[in-house]
C-alpha cells in the first residue's frame, strides 16, 4: 500500500468526495506475494487492484470502490498463507477471503495507518484512533498481534502515546520475535519522530534512537528492511532530506536501532530491498538502480545500467527481484513498456504486467461491490478503464463505443483523464467515518512501497 505529503483534513475531503480516477496518472504501488504460494499476486495501483492467480501470466482488476477507498490514498496490503489478503482503508481495516468482497476485521471502523506479516504468519496492524471524548471513546494507538489468520487479536502493545500515524512495521524475516516499527506525530505542525523494536514478538517494545538520522519538517522514516542474515542489521528510509525537493536517503543501523549511518542519498524517490544474499538494492524513477553487494551493506554501491524506472522492490523466494514500473511514463519519467517487470541478475529485466494486457474485472457475483460498482454501475467503470488503457480483452461485451478507443495515452505518454462516471468513488463517499481532521490530515500520499 505515501508520496509523504500531507492533505489538510478538509482539502482531502473535499477532494475525496468528487474525485474521478484520482486524478493521477496509472502506476503500480505494491506488490505482494501471497505467502507460501507466490503464484497468488495482489498488486496495488493507483486505480485500484490487480490480482493474478498464475504468477503474473493473467491479471485482474479490482476497483478501488470495491476496497473502499478513494483520492490519493494507497492502501497497505498483507496477503496471507490461507489467500486472505488484508487492506488499510477507509472503512478501517478489511480482509477478502474469496478474492471478491472486503469485509471488516475484529477492529471494525478503527482506522490502521499499517499492517504487517512475519515469517511464520502471524499478522500485525497500527492503530491510529483518536480520542472521542463525546462518546467515551478512549482512542488507541496499540500495535495488534493476530496468530489466526486476522480472526482475532489478542496480544497488543502501545508503545506510543495517542496520535502516532504508524509509517511502518517491519517483521525480521529471519526471526519473528524481532520486530522494527516507525511513526510521527504531529506538534504544533512540526512532526516529532519515534521508533521501536520488540525481541519477544510484539508482547512490548521498547524505544531506539533516531540518533543519526537527518529529517526535516516534510520527512517520513519508514524501516524499510532488516537483514536475514544478522536481525540487529535494519535499514530506513526517509523522506525530504532537502525539506523543498524530493529526496530519499537510506540509513542503516548495525546495533538494532542504538545509532544509525547514511549510506545512500539521492534527488528522488527510492525504493529498496535487501535480497537474501544480503545484497542491498535501491532504485528510483529518475537516478537509475545501484546495489551494495555483500559484504559491502552500503559502503560502497554499484550502478546497473539500463535498469527500468522503479517505484518498488520486492525480492520473491525463487530469487526474482520484482518491481513497479512504468507502463506509460509521463513528462518526467519515460515508459518502461510495462507496470511490473522482474529480474533476477538486475542487469535484465522481462516485463510481468502491461495493463493493455488487463483480461478483466474479477468475476464475482451480483451483489457484490466488485460487481455492482465496478462492472455493472453504468457507465461502466470497468468499460471506462477499458478504454482508458487500450485493453484489447473484452469479457464484460462492453458497448462498441468502447471498443475502438482514442489512444489511451497522450503525445507524452500521459494518461488522459476517463470520461465523466470512470472510477467514480462517490459511492463509498468520502472518509467522513474517519471523523477526524487530525486523523485525516495525517493521511499520506506517497505510494507504499512493501516488501515480501
Amino acid at each position: 500500500m505515501v508520496r509523504q505529503l500531507v492533505l489538510g483534513s478538509l482539502l482531502f475531503l473535499a477532494s475525496a468526495a468528487q474525485v474521478h480516477a484520482n486524478g493521477r496518472p496509472a502506476a503500480t504501488s505494491t506488490i505482494n506475494f501471497r505467502q507460501g504460494n507466490e503464484q497468488h499476486i495482489a498488486a496495488g495501483m493507483t486505480f485500484g487492484l490487480l490480482v493474478s492467480q498464475d504468477g503474473g501470466a493473467t491479471w485482474r482488476w479490482i476497483c478501488e470502490d470495491a476496497i473502499k477507498y478513494s483520492g490519493m490514498y494507497d492502501p497497505d496490503y498483507a496477503y496471507t498463507s490461507t489467500g486472505a489478503l488484508f487492506a488499510t482503508t477507509f472503512d478501517g481495516s478489511l480482509v477478502n477471503r474469496d478474492g471478491c468482497s472486503f469485509n471488516a476485521t475484529p477492529f471494525a471502523k478503527k482506522f490502521m495507518s499499517s499492517v504487517a506479516l512475519g515469517p511464520t504468519g502471524h499478522l500485525f496492524m497500527g492503530t491510529v484512533h483518536p480520542e472521542d471524548l463525546a462518546m467515551s471513546d478512549p482512542g488507541d494507538s496499540k500495535i495488534y498481534k493476530s496468530t489466526d489468520d486476522g480472526m482475532t487479536f489478542p496480544i497488543s502493545a502501545a508503545p506510543a502515546a495517542l496520535g502516532l500515524w504508524w509509517s511502518s512495521i517491519e517483521v525480521a524475516p529471519a526471526d519473528a520475535n524481532r520486530i522494527y516499527v516507525s511513526g510521527y506525530r504531529l506538534v504544533t505542525g512540526d512532526r516529532l519522530f519515534e521508533l521501536y523494536k520488540s525481541e519477544n514478538g510484539g508482547t512490548s517494545y521498547t524505544p531506539i534512537t533516531t540518533t543519526g538520522i537527518t529529517t526535516t519538517r516534510n520527512s517520513t522514516i519508514e524501516i524499510v528492511g532488516i537483514s536475514r542474515l544478522n536481525i540487529d542489521h535494519l535499514y530506513a528510509r526517509v523522506t525530504y532530506q532537502n525539506v523543498n525537493s524530493i529526496s530519499d536517503a537510506i540509513y542503516r543501523s548495525t546495533n538494532a536501532g542504538t545509532s544509525w549511518t547514511k549510506i545512500l542519498e539521492k534527488q528522488d524517490e527510492l525504493a529498496f530491498v535487501i535480497r537474501a544474499n544480503g545484497d542491498l538494492v535501491a532504485a528510483g524513477k529518475n537516478t537509475g538502480l545501484q546495489v551494495s553487494r555483500t559484504p559491502s551493506n552500503g559502503a560502497a554501491w554499484e550502478v546497473v545500467a539500463s535498469a527500468p524506472h522503479v517505484g518498488c522492490l520486492v525480492e520473491n523466494a525463487a530469487g526474482e527481484v520484482w518491481a513497479c514500473t512504468q507502463n506509460f511514463g509521463s513528462p518526467q519519467v519515460m515508459s518502461d513498456g510495462a507496470g511490473i517487470m522482474k529480474s533476477t541478475d538486475l542487469a535484465t529485466w522481462t516485463p510481468v504486467l502491461r495493463y493493455q494486457d488487463i483480461v478483466g474485472p474479477a468475476e464475482c457475483a451480483a451483489g457484490t461491490l466488485q460487481r455492482d460498482l465496478c462492472v455493472d454501475r453504468q457507465p461502466s467503470s470497468w468499460c471506462a478503464l477499458k478504454n482508458q488503457f487500450g485493453i484489447t480483452a473484452n469479457p464484460t461485451n462492453c458497448p462498441a463505443v468502447f471498443d475502438s478507443p482514442p489512444d489511451a495515452s497522450g503525445a507524452d505518454n500521459t494518461i488522459k483523464p476517463p470520461d465523466p462516471g470512470c472510477c467514480d468513488n462517490n459511492a463509498g463517499g468520502a472518509p467522513v467515518g474517519l471523523a477526524l481532521g487530525a486523523l485525516v490530515a495525517m493521511i499520506l500520499i506517497r505510494p507504499r512501497r512493501r516488501r515480501a
